[in-house]
């Protein structure tokens, strides 16, 4: 079911980066999200999605990175590459996998554009081998599948792993996908970059349980290993945020669950937050946003992400953790808040629930600035489309009573 008309007519991300940055309350409320799975994206583009391309963004964001670890390995000096030269190659199987990628940014570009983002995003490569992620289909989803970690094992468990893994070097960072998207997007546009953090990629390499173990009987391998990650998320960073096409970074590390954050307050701002903030710096050099994302309840870490790591914005809301309207009340104030839509609710509510909570959270939210309205988390292949909808339609009237568009 295509969307039947976008959410408002054309792009312009320096108003969304205003209102990112609270530099205005006067103008519509912008829609943000971290992202929305490929079947959403085909169901509202119309655009038929290759078999390949099932699953989230994460799990393709790691599956490329996968590529380009691939292709640096064959090509030299294949971070500065450009598209049209590694289409050509002649490893048929690298080359397929190439034009999924391209498939993969061009339909995220139209999708943008259908529903009427200010913003497009993309990722950078940055070759770091990974623990293989574990695809499972719903049979109540007609076969739709998500990527699972695998929490009890992974590449990294000793020192001897550590010392032995094959650490890429910063100059294999690539931006293949932001020159790219620099050519395809309309005027107004902006590039927003995915990166993964740091905490979430520890938990990649060693499972979140052996993290946990570790946290107590050996931490100094935790820190080793997250200063390598740090060291190349600042240097990708740096790169990206430099990039004229780049809007914004968007900073996913998921810290909490439902009722607490992963590993004690203490190991974090020890060993996790002045490694946020180093990557923050290296966004901010270049006057740029810098949006981060975390699951579950962080609010013991707040006020340290808001003054020592400097956030712009925080985004994921739950409302069986804390409603974005009581977010708003105690940060709304120092940060940007972006979403607030539970994805309970576009996955199992009615349309009319949606509007209802959408128009509530507006109300609340938005009069006083420092707001972009989205899903809590974001738009997974088991939310109800017509409910993705509603929330976007909603949005747009909300605005159109004002005024605003």
């Amino acid at each position: 079911m295509k969307i039947e008309r976008p959410f408002k007519a054309g792009a312009d991300f320096e108003y969304l980066r205003k209102v990112l940055m609270r530099e205005t309350k006067e103008g519509p409320v912008p829609i943000i999200e971290l992202g929305a799975d490929n079947e959403i994206m085909a169901a509202v583009t119309g655009i038929e999605l290759p078999k390949d391309l099932t699953g989230d963004p994460i799990y393709l964001y790691l599956k490329f990175s996968e590529l380009a670890r691939i292709i640096d390995s064959k090509i030299e000096g294949a971070a500065d590459a450009d598209m049209s030269a590694l289409l050509t190659l002649s490893d048929v199987d690298i080359r397929k996998e190439l034009e999924l990628g391209v498939t993969l940014m061009n339909l995220s570009l139209e999708f943008s554009k259908a529903v009427g983002y200010d913003y497009v995003t993309v990722y950078p490569t940055v070759p770091i081998p990974r623990t293989g992620s574990h695809l499972t289909s719903n049979p109540q989803q007609q076969g739709k599948v998500r990527a699972w970690q695998d929490e009890h094992q992974g590449l990294i468990a000793t020192r001897q792993e550590f010392e032995s893994y094959p650490w890429p070097s910063t100059d294999k960072i690539g931006l293949l996908s932001i020159d790219y998207m620099a050519g395809q997007m309309p005027e107004g546009m902006k590039v927003m970059v995915f990166y993964l953090g740091v905490f979430e990629d520890l938990k990649i390499l060693m499972g979140m349980e052996n993290v946990a173990i570790k946290s107590i009987e050996e931490p100094d391998l935790l820190d080793d290993i997250l200063e390598q990650l740090t060291i190349l998320a600042e240097a990708a960073v740096d790169k990206a945020a430099a990039h004229p096409a780049t809007g914004a970074i968007f900073y996913g590390d998921d810290m909490g669950f439902n009722t607490g954050l992963m590993l004690s307050p203490k190991f974090m701002r020890e060993h996790v937050l002045p490694r946020h903030a180093r990557i923050a710096r290296a966004c901010h050099k270049h006057a740029k946003p810098f949006l981060f994302h975390s699951c579950g309840r962080v609010d013991a870490l707040m006020d340290d992400l808001i003054h020592e790591v400097c956030i712009d914005a925080k985004h994921s809301f739950q409302d069986n953790v804390i409603p974005i309207e009581e977010a708003y009340k105690r940060y709304g104030n120092r940060i940007c808040l972006l979403g607030g839509v539970d994805v309970d609710l576009l996955a199992r509510g009615t349309p009319e629930q949606v509007r209802a909570r959408t128009r509530q959270i507006l109300d609340a939210c938005a009069p006083r600035g420092g707001f972009c309205i989205g899903s809590g988390n974001s738009v997974t292949n088991y939310c109800r489309i017509e409910n993705y909808y509603a929330m976007v339609d909603e949005t747009r009237k909300w605005n159109e009573e004002r005024g605003y568009l």
